[in-house]
Parts: C-alpha cells; sequence; structure tokens
C-alpha cells in the first residue's frame, strides 16, 4: 500500500496535510514533490501537531487534534493523508472535521479492522469513495470536492455515532 501511496504522492499539488505518517518512504515522497507548497504534519510522537513547512524548518506549533477544524478553516486543504490506526480514537470528530477542511482528496490508509464501517460513515457525506485492498491492508480515497457540512446534519450523526458507541459498550460489558 505504501508504494500505491508514493505513486499517489507524486501527483499532488497545493497543500497537504498528514495525520499520523509513520513511513519515512512517504515522508521522502512528499518532501521530494515540487508540486506541494506546504506540508503539515500531525505526528504521534509529538504532544499535538507539529505545523511547519516540510523543508525542516525549526518553528513547531502544537495544535490538538480535534481543533484542526478551527486552524485550517473551511476547504482551506488539498489534499488530506491520514493513517487510520492515528484517526480511530478521534474518529467522530475527525470525520466530519475532514469533510470540513478539505477540498480535494482524503487518503485514509491502515490495516483491514472496521473498514465497511468508516465507508458507511463517509458515505453520508459523499458517495465518490474507492477502495484499493491487499491482503491486510486498505486504501481509501475519498474525494471531497463536493462534498457538503450543515450543521444539523453534524449534531444528527455525532448523537447516532455515540448512541452506536454506548451500544457496542454494553453488548462487549455483557457478553463479558
Amino acid at each position: 500500500m505504501e508504494k500505491t501511496l508514493v505513486n499517489l504522492i507524486k501527483k499532488m499539488s497545493g497543500t497537504t496535510l498528514g495525520i499520523g505518517i509513520e513511513s519515512e518512504m512517504i515522508k521522502d515522497s512528499i518532501q521530494k514533490n515540487d508540486n506541494i507548497k506546504t506540508c503539515y504534519l500531525l505526528e504521534e510522537n509529538t504532544s499535538g501537531f507539529s505545523k511547519k513547512k516540510f523543508k525542516f524548518n525549526k518553528k513547531f506549533k502544537t495544535i490538538n487534534i480535534k481543533k484542526i477544524r478551527k486552524v485550517f478553516k473551511k476547504k482551506r486543504i488539498d489534499n488530506l493523508i491520514c493513517n487510520y490506526h492515528s484517526v480511530k480514537p478521534f474518529l467522530k470528530t475527525f470525520i466530519k472535521d475532514s469533510v470540513y477542511i478539505n477540498k480535494d482528496k482524503l487518503y485514509i490508509y491502515g490495516q483491514k479492522t472496521d473498514l465497511q464501517s468508516l465507508i458507511k460513515k463517509y458515505n453520508r457525506y459523499t458517495d465518490a469513495i474507492e477502495i484499493k485492498e491487499d491482503k491486510n491492508q486498505f486504501l481509501l480515497i475519498i474525494d471531497n470536492s463536493k462534498a457538503k457540512n450543515k450543521k444539523l446534519k453534524d449534531i444528527i450523526y455525532w448523537w447516532s455515532d455515540t448512541i452506536e458507541n454506548i451500544i457496542d459498550f454494553l453488548t462487549v460489558f455483557l457478553v463479558n
């Protein structure tokens, strides 16, 4: 999956936001691409965001992942690359935030676990979803160019996801 993602990164341009990217091969391909003007990285080993131009500038600004919507405003990021494992704890708010800040493509890669649930949640906003699968990995390519957020819709989805999580917790608790 990394080679597929590297080939897609070579075609990218504009502003890119990377969340939880651990692979040096992916980071190097972002750095080598001259069409990417600015790259913001959120890495798990820091306390929040390391916001920087990818040319290894020494200035870092930490931002909480829950506040990316306030920092990047509406439709400011061209490409968004996410590791599913890093985003999973924040999935309830991250889905609406990623649709809000992203104006072109969203790439989510990781191990196959809750793939159908993730697809179902992104189908609420857009139907332009492409899936690439390997043995135990996936790459989801979501086109957010025509996706729109509505406040009431976001609130309803947030409550439905919360209720679903409570029901899942109770079933696991009762089974054990």
